[in-house]
């Protein structure tokens, strides 16, 4: 069953013929998951729909959006856009599957609100006008060009994802006139007077994200939406050299009318924009066999996520949850939270697994409870279902296969310290394949992602046998 979008929601074993592997990301919308074609051998990325949208008021224009997005970006087959591979619908909710990219938002980059190297600026928005050259003569118009919707890869690759506002030239738009669709700080003129968005929106989008990326600003400074549509509307950009001396004055005329209030001001093509930025030799093109243009820059390094950042995670609760079991288990607690994160799909589930790594009942106790005030009251039940999975213990129940239990037992602590609660699952399934203790330690090992890891889990080995 696919994620409900409520904490409480488990996540499913399999989307359609997909196996699950993790979540890559949680929103307003749904979730997106990392999943496994087993058929052709590769990662994809699934996302999916939160089924209370879908029931509310509003859930047949969300359905509509989603179907939409299937419909744009699947026209468009480019090495700058994020393909999309399948659709399908699983007890009642829908799901997107597509290319699993590697990298990190643009936006990322900007959390400093420093300009990037000139060169890495350029490439990075010539790739994302490429990809909306080809969705353009495609006929499709994305309407949210953002940084967070421009994901760059560790080799300076460009890829435009989030088409779920695209409009179909050739089709009905999602949205009726009056109704503004976009994120306000990257919306051209024409988005926030309601009116109908075509390419030149893109174009303006374009020219805002340039402007940030040269400058760590946004062209207008506007901090609420009233504001900043007046100023839109009503004033003319800052201008960048003014905000970054080091650009070349000729930067100045291409954002002007990148920039330009009325799109027929505006570039009418995004070949015409690319082309204005060639023409200021800021980086050295060349043609590739295939016959695409190349852009020989060296990428820039993207910036680590902070300690306590996870995809799809709050930060707080997740130092929160480090606090409150560093008292129980010491320096540990950093690496189960970790690993919990990875193994599990919402707020509840997390406290349920990283209390069932407290040896001691009354600690587990007191453990949950802090953590129930922690996310507010809306970890019901969380004593009663973390106290039953406890009641089996830290132990392994019985024997599996030709292990006695004082072995399994062994291998999960030694393995619990790598990779956390779910150590004595691991140990169970592979206590049925393995043929000695080393042979289990050694099927076990494959789980835990470092190497140096691995060398010292394997050094805990007790003396070859089967116990």
């Amino acid at each position: 069953m696919i994620d409900s979008g409520e904490t409480t929601g488990a996540q499913p074993a399999r989307v359609g013929r997909y196996r699950i592997l993790g979540v890559l990301g949680r929103g307003a919308m749904g979730v997106v998951y990392l999943g496994y074609d087993e058929a052709i051998d590769r990662q994809v990325a699934i996302k999916t729909i939160h089924r209370r949208l879908l029931h509310g008021e509003d859930g047949a224009e969300w359905l509509a959006r989603f179907r939409r997005e299937v419909r744009a970006a699947g026209r468009c087959l480019h090495p700058n856009i994020v393909t999309i591979f399948e659709y399908g619908e699983e007890d009642n909710v829908p799901y997107i599957v597509m290319e699993y990219v590697q990298g990190r938002e643009l936006r990322d980059y900007l959390k400093d609100r420093q300009p990037l190297p000139l060169a890495n600026t350029v490439a990075v928005i010539v790739q994302v006008l490429q990809a909306l050259s080809h969705a353009h003569a495609s006929g499709v118009v994305h309407r949210d060009i953002k940084p967070g919707n421009v994901i760059l890869l560790a080799d300076g690759q460009v890829k435009v994802t989030d088409f779920g506002i695209a409009r179909l030239e050739t089709g009905i738009g999602m949205t009726q006139v009056g109704m503004t669709v976009g994120t306000p700080g990257y919306m051209a003129p024409e988005q926030f007077q309601g009116k109908e968005a075509d390419r030149r929106a893109d174009l303006y989008a374009c020219g805002v994200v340039l402007f940030e990326l040269l400058t760590g600003a946004r062209p207008f400074t506007g901090r609420g939406a009233s504001e900043l549509m007046y100023q839109v509307l009503n004033e003319p950009p800052r201008r960048a050299t003014l905000l970054n001396p080091r650009l070349p004055p000729e930067l100045d005329a291409v954002l002007t009318r990148a920039l330009a209030k009325a799109p027929e001001d505006r570039f009418q093509e995004a070949s015409a924009f690319i082309a204005a930025l060639e023409g200021l030799k800021l980086v050295e093109r060349e043609s590739a066999v295939d016959g695409s243009t190349v852009i020989r820059v060296a990428p820039v390094q993207a910036p680590e996520p902070p300690p306590h950042t996870l995809a799809g995670w709050d930060p707080a609760l997740l130092a929160q949850a480090e606090k409150q079991l560093v008292v129980y288990l010491g320096p540990v607690a950093k690496v189960l939270v970790r690993k919990a994160t990875q193994q599990v799909s919402s707020p509840v589930e997390l406290v349920q697994t990283l209390a069932a790594a407290i040896p001691n009942e009354p600690d587990r106790l007191l453990f949950q409870r802090r953590m129930r005030g922690v996310l507010g009251g809306t970890a019901t039940g969380l004593v009663t279902a973390a106290t039953s999975a406890s009641v089996m213990g830290s132990q392994m129940s019985g024997s599996l296969g030709s292990f006695d239990q004082a072995v399994l037992e062994t291998a999960r602590r030694d393995l619990a310290v790598h990779l956390g609660p779910i150590a004595k699952v691991l140990v169970k399934q592979t206590a049925i394949k393995a043929r000695t203790t080393r042979d289990l330690y050694e099927r076990l090992a494959e789980h835990i992602p470092t190497a140096a890891e691995r060398t010292a889990f394997l050094k805990r080995a007790p003396a070859d046998g089967m116990g």
